[in-house]
C-alpha cells in the first residue's frame, strides 16, 4: 500500500484507516480536506499520538493557545492527557499516526 495514493473521491467527511493494529500499537492514515476539529472541542486521549505530515498542512492548538504550525516531513508527539484540536488542514492533508502507550 502507499500511503499517498487512493485517496477517497469523498472527502466530505475527515478518513481514518488503520494500517496496523496490534497488541499495545495502532498506526492510521488520516486524509483531511480543510477539516478542523469543531470550536469548543478537544481531544484528551488516553494513549499518546505521534503524527506526521506525509502531504499538506495542519496545525494543532493545545488548550493554553499554544499552536504547532505542521508541514511535509513535520512530526509531533501528543502526550496523552494534553489537551489538543486540529485547529487548520490544507486540501487535502495526509496524516500518518500512531498510537501507543
Amino acid at each position: 500500500m502507499n500511503l499517498l495514493s487512493n485517496i477517497p473521491d469523498d472527502l466530505t467527511e475527515e478518513v481514518f484507516e488503520d494500517i496496523i493494529s496490534k497488541d499495545q500499537i495502532r498506526i492510521e492514515r488520516i486524509v483531511s480536506n480543510g477539516h478542523c476539529t469543531k470550536s469548543g472541542e478537544w481531544y484528551d486521549q488516553e494513549k499518546n499520538e505521534w503524527v506526521l505530515i506525509l502531504r499538506g498542512s495542519g496545525v494543532i492548538e493545545y488548550e493554553g493557545g499554544e499552536k504547532a504550525s505542521l508541514s511535509v516531513g513535520d512530526h509531533l508527539l501528543l502526550p496523552k492527557g494534553v489537551k489538543h484540536r486540529v485547529a487548520q488542514t490544507e486540501k487535502p492533508t495526509i496524516w500518518l499516526a500512531a498510537h501507543f502507550d
